[in-house]
């Protein structure tokens, strides 16, 4: 290839379809059960370094309005989020593309579009299992938290069975909101790792179960839940499972987008690079973080230890 300005903005163009395509096919399941970050995490497109989420703490249901309106007068907290900023950025040299071997870095910039992609999907499972500060000062997944008129229990040391994520899905099921009304939440996902996968789908998806001696129709309401598997659920995190839920389109994992993935060059003669190592540059940012949202949308199993909540 002649190294002019025309040869290489087509060759740029070739690079961001073979990013752009990557990136979609990212967006689908390899397989059945692969978790994707849609079905964890509700997005927030932001502005800014950072984001004040301080509506978590509006949590109150409509009611009957008699005399004032009733204020929420619940201080948890403000939950700040600050935006983290990802790179990833391939060398090539000059002289492979002017002897005409670009077509060998067509994988590797695939590669980097479906990472790219798959940036929002580690950020909301790492959301999880970092089991961060939430905005009451207390761990997100912790016993006992105090919230209105409810105490909640949001993690367990259970190892996973289908009693014990039943009993998940009744605590989710059971929390009220600051006013007395029922949260109304929906337990929908049940996200496991590789090792668990097999028995969750039993739980989950098996019309018929049996103790040993009957088998009768399974009406679990595990039934209700999705079984995805992330492979981030391996190693110390192997035996941890979670049950997920939705009010209202609000997940238990928040995803900031201040700036979505995007491929640039630096493949001028003039840029630094090239003139003084020879090299052209490929590469990605992106600019976001993965948090939590409401603990009531979430529960924790298989964990190592539970934390108690205290008054912060």
């Amino acid at each position: 290839m002649n190294i002019n300005a025309s040869n290489l903005d087509g060759l740029f163009k070739t690079f961001q379809i073979k990013f752009s395509d990557a990136q979609k096919a990212a967006n689908a399941r390899a397989f059945p059960n692969d978790v994707l970050a849609e079905d964890v995490a509700i997005v927030f497109n932001c502005g800014g370094s950072a984001t004040q989420h301080s509506w978590l703490e509006q949590l109150h249901g409509i009611h009957e309005w008699v005399g004032d309106r009733v204020l929420n007068n619940a201080k948890l907290g403000k939950l700040t989020v600050v935006n983290r900023d990802f790179e990833n950025t391939v060398q090539i040299s000059r002289n492979e593309i002017e002897d005409d071997q670009y077509g060998v870095y067509a994988p590797l910039i695939a590669m980097m579009g479906a990472d790219a992609e798959n940036l929002w999907k580690k950020l909301a499972i790492e959301a999880l299992l970092g089991n961060g500060e939430w905005a009451d000062g207390n761990p997100f997944f912790c016993s006992g938290r105090t919230m209105g008129r409810s105490t909640f229990t949001n993690a367990s040391t259970a190892a996973f069975s289908k009693g014990a994520v039943e009993d998940a899905i009744a605590a989710i099921r059971a929390w009220t909101l600051y006013g007395g009304e029922p949260g109304e939440v929906r337990p929908d996902v049940l996200l496991v790792g590789p090792s668990l996968e097999a028995s969750a789908k039993l739980v989950c998806e098996a019309d018929l179960v049996s103790d040993g001696t009957t088998t009768v129709s399974n009406v679990s309401p595990a039934k209700a839940l999705k079984v995805r598997v992330s492979q981030k659920l391996v190693g110390d995190h192997a035996n941890e499972w979670y049950v997920l839920g939705d009010k209202n389109g609000v997940k238990s994992v928040g995803l900031q987008k201040r700036k979505l993935p995007e491929l640039t060059r630096l493949d001028a003669s003039k840029d630094e690079n090239v003139f003084m190592t020879n090299n052209f540059l490929y590469g990605v940012h992106a600019r976001g973080e993965g948090f939590l949202t409401l603990p009531f949308l979430a529960y924790k199993g298989g964990a190592a230890s539970v934390d108690a909540w205290s008054e912060k």
